[in-house]
């Protein structure tokens, strides 16, 4: 009697508790939803730029001077990697103050040292939100002439996209219309390799009107393609892109009106071993 008893009082307590559903998330109670809140606020409060520190840091970029430079790149990524609201913090200011019209980057060095570490540390950051900005000022230099590209900072970052750059800088070497932009969106595609890249030149290869571009994209092809396992490989591990064909590729880099004429150029053109340098 006993035990049918204790049946009973079991069977009536699991039918009055209520039922949980294992897909069902609880609905967050109202002191929850204050501490939720609450976390938020206090990372996007900790993210606003109250006291100046991220416009110190762009003015340090600014400067030129290596000192100054590397403490606000320090300053700018330590304060992306708190949280993805203080990355795109950052990353707004940085898109915010690279963006300005009518870019001289020989007449406003300053500009020049923004675009040059401003690019990096999007790139770092893999910032593919500012690829759009950075492809279209892919030809844009101070003038000067190098194997890094460090002359031509916009190709700094959009490299270090990697994959995720290809679909853009595919587009942009087939539609944009500035001769300079495809040449440069011709080199980081094959900087950053890959059938998907491979197959964006080969597309723009016929198509392509500039006899400098063309001849870039045909040098591409033929130094950077390569058989692995049966298969059409493309990058830098190409068997037959030894030194000379890397110093040839380089060169056929270095053609076009976008370029400073040779007669005014200083002597700073540095050919290395690997293309990604």
């Amino acid at each position: 009697m006993f035990f049918q008893l204790t049946l009973t009082v079991l069977a009536l307590l699991l039918l009055s508790s209520p039922s949980k559903h294992p897909t069902r998330q609880p609905h967050p109670q109202p002191g929850d939803r204050s501490r939720f809140a609450f976390v938020n606020n206090f990372y996007r409060a900790e993210c606003r730029d109250q006291s100046g520190d991220i416009r110190t840091d762009l003015q340090r970029l600014s400067s030129g001077e290596f000192t100054q430079s590397e403490l606000g790149r320090s300053s700018l990524l330590g304060r992306a990697q708190k949280s993805p609201e203080c990355r795109k913090e950052v990353i707004h200011a940085l898109m915010e103050r690279m963006d300005k019209p009518d870019l001289n980057f020989e007449k406003d060095i300053s500009s020049y040292f923004v675009w040059r570490e401003g690019s990096q540390l999007l790139g770092e950051l893999k910032a593919t939100e500012a690829l759009d900005l950075l492809i279209s000022h892919l030809d844009l230099t101070n003038g000067l002439h190098s194997s890094s590209k460090v002359f031509q900072p916009a190709i700094l970052g959009v490299r270090q996209m990697g994959l995720a750059a290809v679909p853009k800088l595919a587009v942009a070497l087939l539609q944009s219309p500035k001769a300079g932009v495809r040449m440069a969106a011709a080199y980081c595609l094959t900087d950053i390799g890959g059938v998907s890249a491979m197959n964006a030149l080969r597309r723009a290869q016929n198509s392509e009107g500039n006899q400098c571009v063309a001849r870039f994209i045909r040098i591409s092809l033929s130094t950077f393609s390569y058989k692995l396992k049966g298969q059409i490989a493309f990058g830098n591990e190409a068997p037959q892109a030894n030194e000379d064909a890397r110093r040839n590729w380089l060169t056929a880099f270095d053609c076009g009106d976008w370029v400073t004429p040779k007669s005014k150029r200083p002597a700073m053109i540095l050919f290395r071993s690997s293309s990604s340098s």
